[in-house]
């Protein structure tokens, strides 16, 4: 059983084949499969899985599949704790990083990977304190 976090947030993501975006987080990415429920057809229906304190839960998308082409408008923010070593790693596993390593002008380390079903994932590791653009205000 797992232990309670409270204000724990895992969003529950519709898509098209919960088995490939399973696959892709867990053996590509590193992510750790936590639980599933496999459904009459022998595909998932749904699946849980984490880096760190991160949680996802993935979703048979109902009726009709949903496009994997086009880029979806909810993107991941995800910390790690070195994001370099990330980054080199996935590189050498030959996955594709979308935005290169930058840092942002809010102090974080970036780089991004898209996922099988459009959706992209930063993952970062806080280095500088921000230093907004010129004439931006940081409230």
């Amino acid at each position: 059983m797992s232990q309670t976090v409270a204000g724990r947030v895992m969003p529950i993501i519709a898509v098209a084949s919960v088995n490939d975006v399973r696959n892709f987080y867990v053996d590509t990415l590193g992510f750790q499969h936590v639980m599933g429920m496999v459904g009459k057809d022998g595909q998932f229906d749904f699946c849980t899985v984490v880096l760190g304190e991160a949680r996802v839960m993935f979703s048979r998308a109902p009726g009709a599949a949903l496009s994997s082409a086009a880029k979806q408008p909810v993107e991941f923010y995800l910390e790690v704790d070195d994001v370099d070593a990330l980054h080199d790693r996935l590189r050498k596993k030959g996955v594709a990083i979308s935005d290169p390593l930058t840092v942002q002008w809010w102090g974080d380390r970036t780089f991004k990977v898209l996922d099988p079903n459009g959706y992209e994932i930063w993952f970062y590791t806080n280095v500088a304190e921000p230093k907004p653009p010129q004439g931006a205000k940081l409230v």
